[in-house]
Order: C-alpha cells, then structure tokens, then sequence
C-alpha cells in the first residue's frame, strides 16, 4: 500500500516530522495513506509552523527504512 509524505519544496530530501513540528532528513516522519488526507493536511495547516511559508510538495515514499532485507 503507497505511503504519502510531505517535504519542503526546496529540499524534498526533508520529510515533515513525525510531530508536525520541523523537517528531518532522518528518523521518523509523518506518514499518510493517501494523496487526499496529506493535501488535506496541508490546507488545515498551512498557515502553522514549520508549514507557513513554505512551498512543500506531497511525494509517495519509497524508502527502504522498513524494508526486512
């Protein structure tokens, strides 16, 4: 199943944060299981930190961090 996360435009190595409260390039971040609910997340928090000004993009997440292998 597709995993969604949001990241800094500028930077798209930089995920938002499991928090909501920053961008990390490592750890844990947030993650949706739709397109729909992370766009849906960013409309009801684009006017908060680390979210107000930013061009951020939504991009399905295809790391390996859980992967057994």
């Amino acid at each position: 199943m597709p995993v969604f996360t949001i990241v800094m435009g500028a930077a798209p190595h930089m995920k938002l944060s499991e928090s909501g409260r920053d961008f990390v390039a490592a750890g844990p971040h947030m993650a949706f299981d739709s397109h729909d609910s992370a766009y849906a997340y960013v409309l009801a928090h684009t006017e908060d930190e680390p979210l107000k000004g930013l061009r951020t993009t939504i991009i399905e997440d295809l790391s390996l961090e859980d992967d057994p292998i």
